[in-house]
C-alpha cells in the first residue's frame, strides 16, 4: 500500500471538525458508531466557540489563535487536560499553528493531541490512530528542512506509543530517507532504532 491510502490528509476542515461530530443537544450516539470510531461530541457552546474560531481564521489566523487560546484556557480550567473537549480544542490550535507558517509548534501541538488521545483513549484507540495519522500527514506537507528537523519528535511519540518499529514510525524513517536522498547537502538524521 502506499502512503495516500494509509495516510491521506484528513480531509476537508468542515463545521463537522471544528465541533466535533454532534453537538450536546443531539442524541447520544449508539454504541456501535462510537466502537466504529465516531469522533466524540463536544457540548454545544464548545461547538459554538469552535465554529466562530473558524470564521474567523478564513480572514485572521492572528485572532483565530487568540480565540483558540482563550478557548483552550477555558475548557482546561473547565474540564482539565484530559478531556475530548480539551483535546478538540488544542486539535484546533495546531491545525491553526500550521496554517500560521509555525512548523514547531505545529508539530508540537499534534503530538500533544497524540498522547492526550492515547491517555484518553489508549493507544489502539480509532481516535489515537487518527490522530497519529493527521500527525504524520501534516508532517509531510513541511517544507523539507523543517521536515527533517521534526522528525525525530514523530518518531520518538510513534515508538512510545505504538512501540519501535510500529508502521508509523517505519513510514516517518522511509519519508525521511527519501527527503535525505532528494537533498541536495547533508541533512542531519534522527538517531537510529
Amino acid at each position: 500500500m502506499n502512503d495516500q491510502l494509509l495516510f491521506r490528509p484528513w480531509g476537508v476542515v468542515d463545521p463537522a471538525f471544528w465541533a466535533g461530530a454532534v453537538a450536546e443537544d443531539a442524541p447520544a450516539p449508539a454504541a456501535s458508531s462510537a466502537a466504529a470510531g465516531g469522533a466524540p461530541a463536544v457540548s454545544k457552546g464548545v461547538a459554538e466557540h469552535l465554529a466562530a474560531i473558524q470564521a474567523t481564521a478564513a480572514t485572521d489566523l492572528v485572532r483565530a489563535n487568540g480565540l483558540a487560546e482563550e478557548l483552550d484556557a477555558k475548557t482546561t480550567s473547565a474540564h482539565g487536560e484530559r478531556h475530548i473537549e480539551t483535546v478538540r480544542v488544542r486539535e484546533v490550535r495546531a491545525y491553526l499553528a500550521l496554517l500560521s507558517g509555525h512548523h514547531e509548534t505545529a508539530v508540537a501541538w499534534y503530538l500533544h493531541v497524540v498522547r492526550l488521545h492515547a491517555d484518553l483513549h489508549g493507544p489502539e484507540h480509532a481516535e489515537t490512530v487518527l490522530a497519529v495519522r493527521r500527525a504524520y500527514s501534516m508532517w509531510r506537507t513541511l517544507p523539507m528542512l523543517d521536515a527533517v528537523r521534526l522528525a525525530e519528535g514523530l518518531i520518538d511519540t510513534f515508538a512510545e506509543l505504538q512501540g519501535a518499529g510500529a508502521e508509523a514510525e517505519r513510514r516517518v524513517r522511509e519519508h525521511l530517507g527519501q527527503l535525505q536522498q532528494t537533498s541536495d547537502g547533508p541533512l542531519a538524521a534522527p538517531r537510529a532504532p
